[in-house]
């Protein structure tokens, strides 16, 4: 297909002879379909995903490219990196194009795609059976290319929000590093790092949430909410607002009486930055803020110092180029003033 009109049917400005030409380069053969699904599923996440500077996305490339490269027996493994509005007809068209449709035609006999999202980014996809999965920052999601007719598995490390399409019979389930997560068709949420307790929390439907061990089990109804640790076990706890808990898909944050140390994680994700809290008291200590997508770290780190129980600053550099973000208590800082 030619580039300019692949540009324009992805920008949705065909005219009707353009609208014509590509429904007759789609129904020629079914890779074409599949090319171009796969071609405008990427042209969508540009939305979500932004380079800081074409170096940066040539090197993205690099690295995308070369795992799309391997041997037809080899595992995809896709790195999502972001993609500015500026060189995305360029870069997607011009620089994917053939290995993208190669991409496509071995990913039928390939097992397994991995979907790696870094810092200070997002991303949506869509399985084969029709499943929609939001993925946070610093998350992966490993997939079959294509799900068989006797079981739908994926695992997961990180956070994401599942809105599994429903296949009687067919159970769709999220492995996780503690925890398996069951469903028929439901929209659920996992957050599942390496480093904290898990917590899924269901939307619609009904999941069955069982520890990796098989020792413990439990079945979620809407608006429950189940968080897991080795050391606390599984914990319930119902009446949740579902909505607060998945605002992030949206690239906004709500902290409903959270602990600071907790918020840290997740705004060092969120904003690709490093927090330190210097007075450990503090982190124990519960914040409630929300903010919006357009926030800046700055602004969400304001929204907390209006609390009057903290203060922070930058470490070298200013606001917009700076190491290290500290944090203390604000009793800590008017005692070094009085002394």
């Amino acid at each position: 297909m030619d580039e300019q009109l692949l540009i324009r049917f992805l920008t949705h400005t065909c005219t009707p002879e353009d609208t014509r030409l590509v429904d007759q380069w789609i129904a020629s053969g079914k890779p074409n379909a599949d090319w171009l699904f796969e071609m405008e599923r990427i042209w969508n996440l540009k939305d979500e995903l932004r380079f800081s500077d074409r170096r940066e996305i040539e090197e993205a490339y690099n690295r995308f490219t070369f795992s799309l490269g391997k041997s037809k027996n080899a595992v995809q493994h896709f790195y999502i990196y972001p993609i500015l509005k500026y060189v995305a007809a360029i870069l997607i068209i011009g620089l994917l194009g053939l290995n993208l449709y190669e991409m496509v035609q071995s990913s039928s006999t390939v097992g397994e795609n991995t979907v790696e999202v870094p810092k200070g980014q997002r991303v949506s996809l869509m399985l084969s059976d029709g499943t929609k999965v939001w993925l946070n920052s610093q998350s992966k999601l490993i997939y079959p290319t294509q799900f068989s007719d006797r079981e739908r598995n994926v695992r997961l490390e990180g956070e994401a929000f599942f809105d599994v399409a429903h296949k009687e019979h067919l159970p769709f389930v999220v492995h996780s590093p503690l925890l398996a997560i069951k469903v028929l068709g439901t929209k659920f949420n996992v957050k599942a790092y390496f480093d904290e307790k898990s917590v899924v929390t269901l939307a619609e439907g009904k999941v069955e949430v069982e520890t990796n061990d098989r020792k413990n089990k439990l079945t979620l109804k809407p608006n429950e909410q189940v968080s897991y640790s080795d050391s606390s076990g599984l914990a319930l706890e119902k009446n949740i607002n579902t909505n607060t808990v998945k605002l992030w898909v949206k690239g906004e944050g709500a902290f409903i009486q959270c602990r600071l140390d907790n918020i840290v994680r997740d705004l060092e994700r969120k904003f690709d930055v490093e927090i330190v809290i210097t007075d450990r008291s503090l982190s124990s200590e519960v914040f409630t803020c929300r903010f919006k997508d357009t926030a800046t770290i700055e602004q969400v780190l304001h929204l907390l110092k209006e609390t009057r129980r903290l203060d922070y600053s930058f470490e070298g550099g200013t606001n917009t180029d700076f190491q290290t973000i500290k944090m203390k208590s604000l009793w800590e800082r008017i005692y070094k003033n009085e002394g």
